[in-house]
């Protein structure tokens, strides 16, 4: 009797996990309206906060020159599409110069957002800024940090080298960033709470510059792009605390080189960002063959292994890494084929599992980001749309409810 129980619930999870890996239905595939931004540029990497309340987006501006973060609040109405307010500037405005003819470089350029933790309700979020007018095609652009949590609005950094891509830590602690103030490029800690020196170097490779730097879910440990002369590798430092609570520059950086492994020794392809799974077990990232050949997306165990080629072809995300699904059982993305029009994909991390494209309608995708919602997901993403030609114009920020096999939309 045992033994037919013990068979039979092998057989459900056997068909739980083949339901999972045969991908997901799709419903509610509707355009989000950002009032005032019709016709303004273009949008992408759109970003929901962790309470599901706020989107970030950016928008390059129909100059091609002026690139900004907008931030609008984000409804979502039980049984229909989510609904987002009226978008604001992530960064506020200067005041206008009066002697300064609008046009390109007429404004700050900022970008890569990064959500934190809430506070008292209210989004807290860290980004990438120049403190005056630049153009975004510019041969120099000097970025700093800027964050913004309630009652306060402030730039963390101030340096003639470019500080960004920051990270937020779960706790709201810490923001990781890249920053070329060493003269070479390396990830870099800003301690909220620091007692003296908030900036805190954690890499320290001498033969190239870290970048794109990523939290694990426990806050404990930090993945980033290792530059290795012409080779491009995922690192991890563990115990990255223990590394900023240490005072002494020369003992901080024997330390990290103990506690920061290569995940990806002998790679010879351009490894791109990482991003750590929910469970914080697992590292995605894309490699790149070459300067400009195909992308291909990878997994690797957090304590070594070799990288497993999970899709091929990929479209590789414009900021951050990989994009995981709550669930932790897989990742979207995006299928480079001009033929389809780069479709959306749903990649399952199952060893017998294939990729399967998501039938959402929509062409040109781009940067997926998958939230929970109840017992399925939302997916928001850019991608023109299906329609007349004049939806096909501006790329617009889309959202779909997914839906596993055998589950009613």
């Amino acid at each position: 009797m045992k033994r037919a129980a013990a068979a039979a619930l092998a057989l459900a999870l056997a068909a739980g996990g083949n339901a999972a890996w045969a991908g997901f239905g799709v419903s509610q595939v509707a355009p989000l309206a950002l009032a005032g931004l019709g016709g303004a540029g273009q949008v992408g990497d759109p970003r929901i906060s962790s309470d599901g309340a706020h989107l970030s987006f950016e928008l390059l501006g129909a100059d091609g020159e002026t690139l900004q973060i907008y931030l609008a609040p984000l409804a979502h109405p039980a049984g229909r599409p989510p609904e987002a307010g009226t978008p604001e500037l992530a960064v506020p405005q200067p005041p206008a110069d009066p002697f300064r003819l609008p046009g390109p470089g007429s404004r700050p350029v900022s970008e890569h957002l990064s959500w934190g933790p809430p506070k008292r309700g209210q989004p807290r979020y860290a980004l990438a800024a120049t403190r005056v007018a630049a153009s975004r095609g510019a041969a120099h652009v000097n970025f700093d940090l800027y964050f913004s949590e309630p009652g306060r609005r402030r730039f963390l950094t101030d340096h003639p080298a470019t500080d960004a891509q920051p990270a937020v830590s779960p706790d709201g602690d810490f923001v990781a960033f890249a920053s070329g103030r060493s003269g070479q490029g390396d990830v870099y800690l800003y301690h909220f709470f620091a007692e003296a020196e908030p900036y805190v170097a954690v890499s320290f490779e001498a033969a190239g510059s870290e970048l794109y730097p990523a939290w694990d879910p426990a806050g404990e440990r930090l993945a980033y792009t290792a530059q290795l002369g012409a080779e491009y590798r995922i690192f991890a430092v563990d115990q990255v605390r223990t590394l900023a609570a240490e005072p002494d520059p020369e003992r901080r950086k024997t330390a990290a080189r103990r506690l920061t492994r290569d995940l990806t020794p002998g790679w010879k392809g351009t490894c791109l960002a990482p991003s750590f799974s929910p469970d914080g077990r697992r590292v995605a990232f894309y490699s790149r063959d070459g300067a400009s050949g195909r992308a291909d997306l990878y997994v690797v165990g957090t304590e070594g292994g070799a990288p497993r080629l999970l899709l091929r072809g990929g479209l590789p995300e414009t900021r951050g890494g990989p994009r995981w699904s709550p669930r932790g059982d897989g990742l979207f993305a995006v299928r480079e084929d001009a033929d389809r029009l780069n479709p959306l994909v749903w990649v399952p991390l199952a060893e017998a599992a294939e990729p399967s494209e998501l039938d959402t309608g929509t062409q040109l995708n781009a940067d997926p980001f998958a939230v929970a919602q109840g017992d399925a997901l939302r997916l928001f993403f850019t991608a023109q749309g299906g329609g007349d030609a004049g939806e096909k114009r501006w790329r617009r920020i889309y959202s779909a409810l997914l839906t596993s096999p055998g589950e009613t939309p």
